[in-house]
C-alpha cells in the first residue's frame, strides 16, 4: 500500500483509507487512485461500489449501480448490461425499476453494448481528439433517435474476458472528457467483476451446473490439463467396459457339510450311562462300543422274573399231580407272563452296549463328562456320518434362489482349506425356507464330483452356484436395483 500512498498524495486521506478498507488488490487499488485524479473522483469510486457491495440480489444491485452512477456524475441515463453466450442483455436502467427489452430505447442501446462488445474497447461519441478511429455507428443511431448527444460506452472485463457493457448518456452542454472516461473505466474494473459474481451467485441451479460443465468441457477440449483428460478418458473405457463386458454371474452362499447318510445312537431303555468312551470328531469302526448302560437293576430283574418262573413251575406240577385243571390254566398264564418279562429282561441286558452302526466319524454327542446321568428312552446320544459319503447344504438366500436350478454346477471352498477349491453339483432344492438374522434362506443340496480326501461332516465354508454369463455392469448392481423396484414399489400409493 506504499506505493497507493504515493500515488494519491493529491488525495483527501479520509478517502484513500475508504480505499483501503475494500480489501481491493494493492495493483488495483493503485490504479483506482492513479485514475481518479482527484478526491472527489475518488469518492464517486468508492460510492459507487459501497452501494454496489450493499444488495444482496444482483438485480438490485444493478439497478442500484447504475442510478448511483447517473445521480453522481450528472447523466441523463446510464443502462448497464450484461453478457450472454456472446451477445449484450440490458440488465439495468439507472432510475427505472422495470423495463422491456423490446422497446426501441433499449434495442437501441444494446445496439451500442454491442459495437463496445465487438471491438472490446471504450467508445465515446463524439469520439474525443485523441481517440483512435472507432466504429460508432449504433451509437450515432443512439444519439440521433433518443436526443443523446454524449454516450460512452466502457467494457467491463474480468480476467480477459468482457463480462459487461456499461453505457452512460448526457446531454450536449456536458460532454465526456479525459477525465471521466479514466474515472469510468476505473469504476468498470472495481465494479465489474462485483457484478459478475452477484450475477453468477444469483442464478438457478440449472444455470450454475450447466456453466460449470461447460468450463470443465473447455478442459478436455483445451490443450492444457492432461490430468483431466486421461482421467475422464480412464472413467469413460471403464463406464465401457462396465456396459459392454460380460462375466460369469454365480451366486454365493454360505455351506456346510453333512453325511450322505447321518443315524443316530439311541438310548434303548430308561436307565443310567455306564461308560463313554467316544466323542463327537472320533472316528469309530461298525460295531465299535459308543456308550454302555447300567447292568445291575436289569440283573437283578432278571433274577426275580427267574425266580418267579421257577415259583410257576412247581406250582403248575402240583396243580398237574392233583388234577386241579382250572388252577393249572391259571398257573399257565402265569407262567406265559413270566417267561415274557423274564424275556424283555434277558433282551435289555443284550442291549446295554450302544455300538456303531457302521464306520464313520461321530458328529455329536459327547457323555464322557455326564457318566452316571440317567437317559430317557429314546434319547440320542450320537450322531454318526461316514467319512465317504457327503452332501453340501448351501443356505441361498430368497432373493437369489430365482435362477438355480438342479444340474448347475459350482464350487466350493471351506474354512479350515482355504486354498482349495471343489466342485460339486446341485442335486435338489426344498421348498422349505428357513428364518435367520431377518432374512429366509432355502436349503440347496449338492453333491461333489470326487469326494475330497481331507474334508470332514460339519465343515463350513462358501459355495459360489455358476448360473450364466451377464453384464457385468447387471451382476454389480442387480441387488441395490432390485431393493429400490422393491422400495418403491411399497412407498407408491
Amino acid at each position: 500500500m506504499r506505493k497507493l500512498e504515493q500515488d494519491d498524495r493529491g488525495t483527501q486521506p479520509d478517502v484513500r483509507e475508504a480505499v483501503l478498507s475494500l480489501n481491493l488488490p494493492p495493483g488495483l487499488a493503485a490504479e483506482l487512485v492513479k485514475k481518479a485524479a482527484t478526491g472527489d473522483q475518488l469518492n464517486v469510486v468508492v460510492d459507487v461500489l459501497s452501494i454496489t457491495l450493499e444488495s444482496e440480489r444482483f438485480a438490485t444491485a444493478a439497478t442500484a449501480f447504475a442510478t448511483t452512477l447517473a445521480t453522481k456524475l450528472g447523466c441523463d441515463r446510464v443502462a448497464y448490461g450484461v453478457v450472454e453466450l456472446g451477445r449484450v442483455r440490458v440488465q439495468a436502467l439507472s432510475h427505472s425499476a422495470t423495463f422491456s427489452l423490446k422497446t426501441n430505447l433499449v434495442q437501441a442501446i444494446t445496439g451500442a453494448m454491442e459495437e463496445t462488445l465487438d471491438q472490446r474497447t471504450t467508445i465515446a461519441f463524439p469520439p474525443l481528439p485523441t481517440d483512435p478511429v472507432r466504429v460508432t455507428r449504433a451509437h450515432e443511431v443512439l444519439s440521433r433517435e433518443f436526443g443523446a448527444r454524449a454516450i460512452l460506452s466502457i467494457p467491463l472485463i474480468e480476467h480477459g474476458l468482457v463480462t459487461g457493457v456499461l453505457t452512460l448518456e448526457r446531454g450536449a452542454d456536458q460532454p465526456f472528457d479525459r477525465s471521466t472516461v479514466d474515472l469510468l473505466e476505473a469504476v468498470g474494473a472495481v465494479s465489474g467483476p462485483v457484478l459478475e459474481v452477484k450475477r453468477r451467485d444469483d442464478r438457478l441451479l440449472a444455470a450454475k451446473t450447466w456453466e460449470s460443465l461447460k468450463t470443465h468441457l473447455g478442459y478436455l477440449v483445451g490443450p492444457r490439463h492432461v490430468g483431466l483428460k486421461v482421467g475422464v478418458l480412464a472413467l469413460l473405457a471403464l463406464i465401457g467396459f462396465m456396459l459392454f463386458a460380460t462375466g460369469e454371474y454365480r451366486v454365493s452362499a454360505k455351506t456346510l457339510l453333512e453325511g450322505a447318510v447321518q443315524r443316530a445312537a439311541v438310548a434303548p431303555f430308561k436307565g443310567y450311562l455306564e461308560t463313554a468312551p467316544v466323542r463327537a470328531g472320533d472316528v469309530v469302526r461298525e460295531g465299535q462300543v459308543l456308550a454302555t448302560l447300567q447292568e445291575r437293576d436289569l440283573k437283578l430283574e432278571r433274577i426275580k422274573w427267574m425266580s418267579q418262573q421257577e415259583q410257576f413251575q412247581k406250582e403248575y406240577r402240583q396243580a398237574m399231580a392233583e388234577r386241579d385243571a382250572p388252577k393249572v390254566e391259571i398257573i399257565t398264564a402265569q407262567l406265559a407272563q413270566t417267561e415274557a418279562q423274564l424275556a424283555l429282561a434277558t433282551d435289555r441286558l443284550s442291549r446295554t452296549q450302544i455300538a456303531a452302526p457302521f464306520s464313520g466319524i461321530v458328529v455329536t454327542g459327547d457323555w464322557s463328562q455326564q457318566l452316571g446321568a440317567p437317559v430317557e428312552e429314546g434319547k440320542v446320544l450320537f450322531e454318526i456320518a461316514p467319512l465317504d459319503a457327503y452332501r453340501l447344504v448351501v443356505e441361498v438366500d430368497e432373493r437369489d434362489i430365482t435362477p438355480i436350478a438342479v444340474g448347475q454346477t459350482g464350487r466350493l471352498v471351506l474354512s479350515s482349506l482355504p486354498d482349495e477349491a471343489f466342485s460339486f453339483k446341485v442335486s435338489k432344492i426344498t421348498p422349505v425356507s428357513t428364518a435367520r438374522d431377518g432374512r429366509n434362506f432355502f436349503r440347496v443340496e449338492g453333491q461333489f464330483d470326487q469326494t475330497p480326501p481331507r474334508i470332514r461332516p460339519a465343515m463350513e465354508g462358501v459355495a459360489k452356484i455358476e448360473i450364466d454369463r451377464r453384464q457385468i455392469v447387471w451382476i454389480w448392481t442387480h441387488q441395490a436395483m432390485d431393493w429400490a423396484r422393491l422400495k418403491l414399489w411399497a412407498w407408491l400409493p
